[in-house]
């Protein structure tokens, strides 16, 4: 793809626990999206469990990958030509391990890429997530990327081994409070490397954190371009343009989740 395409992201309020609540309000988004003319949907960290299920509901439910669902939206994204980057916990098939992890779905339903969470926080948010240990660029619709996982943005080391290896852009998901701002990180990325950033981040409460001040960005050269903070979930869409790998878009577009 070369011409200018409509990314979203979705800014939403996953439900602690409620694993069938939050697939079906991503498979709705991702229905949305394609009615509104997206090709790229993001989705935030954690986004088909919350971000503290594992003292409700463990975790036995997550599977090794692609397991029913993920192949479901898969099947999804080559019916309505959309790509998703899903936040989906993936277990090690050899080892029964768990990792906190980001796929890249192409529009032709195919698996493109996939980062496992390397900056694992210890205790009981993260204890169940073992950390990664790799990270790699891949090929979607003729951009090279990079993927990362929240806290692997707080310093400079993970992007810039992904800017070494060729990635043109850097795509974030993100489970980033206001207790603990990510602060002038997100731009210090993007001058270290010279790349894009986004950060797709959530909404919502959970415990004892507050998502509702939390931001989701599109940063280019040390400016957050597109910045959307917001109590209600929200798919937030912008203009791309591929060949220059910048936004086209001053502000992100609004469009409503139930």
């Amino acid at each position: 793809m070369t011409e200018t395409f409509k990314v979203a992201m979705l800014h939403i309020e996953p439900k602690t626990a409620d694993i069938e609540a939050n697939r079906t309000l991503i498979s709705n988004s991702l229905r949305k999206a394609a009615l509104a003319g997206v090709k790229w949907v993001l989705t935030p960290e954690m986004a088909v469990s919350g971000y503290f299920f594992e003292e409700v509901i463990g975790t036995k439910w997550i599977s090794p990958q692609p397991d029913r669902w993920l192949t479901e939206i898969m099947e999804l994204c080559k019916s309505l030509d959309i790509g998703v980057f899903l936040s989906y916990p993936e277990r090690e098939l050899s080892s029964g391990k768990c990792y906190n992890c980001l796929f890249a779905i192409n529009r032709k339903g195919e698996l493109a890429g996939k980062h496992a969470k390397i900056e694992v926080h210890p205790g009981a948010e993260e204890g169940w997530s073992s950390p990664g240990n790799s990270l790699s660029v891949f090929e979607m619709d003729g951009c090279k990327l990079g993927m990362l996982i929240c806290a692997d943005t707080y310093d400079g080391k993970h992007a810039g081994i992904l800017a070494g290896q060729g990635a043109k852009l850097i795509i974030a998901a993100a489970a980033w409070g206001s207790k603990y701002p990510p602060e002038e990180r997100w731009k210090k990325r993007t001058v270290e490397t010279g790349l894009p950033l986004w950060v797709c981040n959530r909404t919502g409460r959970e415990k004892q954190v507050d998502f509702t001040q939390a931001r989701s960005v599109v940063v280019e050269d040390g400016v957050e371009k597109l910045v959307y903070i917001g109590e209600k979930s929200a798919m937030l869409v912008f203009d791309f343009d591929p060949g220059s790998k910048r936004t086209l878009s001053q502000t992100f577009r609004i469009i409503d989740i139930p």
